[in-house]
């Protein structure tokens, strides 16, 4: 009887996991994908400043699922307080990218963000950020569907349209 529920318990542990191929598959990608920095597709962001630019790597950003995106920032580009719904990582590529948590933007609070910083962004934390004399490349990762809301209504590029 006690083998019994040993094999009982196992059972039930063991089978909502899946075989171990089920369990390969939903850590892979459907495919594998490779893009080369000079094959990245750069357009500009209607929600974000003038200037600002979006090469999709991975997943669409509008739908549920992992994404991967670069944003691409001019030289002395500005991004007023906002938010993200999603949790998110993010990696510096190029250029010093400054930033900081807060609901008010006050540029004595910017940290540099130097090139091959790696950074955690969680849901719904007001932020603001900045370049200074250099363009600024850096990636993101998270779970979707994205978008980016603004503090003040009257800093959305998209209500000005």
């Amino acid at each position: 009887m006690r083998s019994f529920k040993l094999l009982a318990a196992l059972v039930v542990l063991v089978i909502p996991l899946g075989s171990p191929r089920t369990l390969q598959a939903q850590d892979q990608s459907p495919a594998y994908a490779r893009i080369m920095p000079a094959d990245l597709k750069w357009n500009p962001i209607a929600s974000m400043p003038k200037g600002a630019q979006i090469a999709v790597l991975h997943g669409n950003p509008a739908k549920p699922g992992l994404f991967t995106i670069r944003l691409k920032l001019p030289a002395n580009f500005r991004l007023p307080v906002h938010s993200h719904p999603d949790e998110r990582v993010r990696t510096i590529i190029s250029g010093t990218y400054y930033s900081a948590i807060g609901d008010k933007a006050e540029s004595s609070k910017l940290l540099a963000f130097p090139p091959g910083t790696f950074s955690h962004v969680p849901p719904k934390v007001w932020q603001f950020a900045e370049t200074r004399d250099e363009e600024v490349i850096f990636q993101i990762t998270g779970v979707g569907p994205t978008g980016i809301d603004y503090l003040n209504a009257t800093d959305d590029p998209r209500k000005a349209q």
